[in-house]
């Protein structure tokens, strides 16, 4: 009996389902060559017509992308075996989504008064202690503590 992954590896080879080899390949390139930075600024990866396209979250990452786009090609095509798909690599580029743009603010939402949060605590002690206390300045300042933790209750 064939297991589940042998199946699939089997679909995979297939025309029809080569996507999902691509898919396969992408995933081992990002796990194996980018740094968690740049793994941090993609949003995804994708491959058409022998071009790598990086979707980034920030404009600065497709600056910094300029940099590192030679260095990924010459690595993908430095191993045909471990990506057959991604080393017939003719470009690599990557550019911004738009659903990142920050969205402008309402009107109202600029003029409305902004209410700082308050921090609120409850005492849950009740001030039932016993003052053992054998000096009478601290046993002064144990009967504040007591009279101020009533008072707030």
């Amino acid at each position: 009996m064939k297991k589940s992954s042998h199946i699939i590896s089997i679909l995979k080879r297939k025309s029809e389902f080569s996507a999902l080899a691509v898919y396969d390949e992408i995933t081992l390139f990002k796990a194996a060559y980018l740094t968690p930075h740049l793994k941090n600024a993609l949003d995804f990866i994708y491959y058409k017509d022998e071009i790598l396209f990086f979707v980034a979250k920030h404009p600065a990452f497709c600056q910094e992308f300029n940099y590192t786009a030679k260095g990924i090609i010459n690595a993908l095509q430095s191993y045909p075996d471990k990506f057959p798909t991604l080393s017939k690599l003719k470009d690599a580029k990557a550019f911004v989504s738009r659903k990142y743009k920050k969205p402008l603010p309402s009107f109202c939402q600029d003029f409305a008064p902004k209410k700082p949060a308050q921090a609120t605590f409850k005492e849950h002690a009740q001030g039932d202690f016993v003052n053992h206390c054998k000096d009478s300045k601290l046993s002064a300042i144990f009967e504040r503590i007591r009279e101020s933790i009533k008072n707030a209750n």
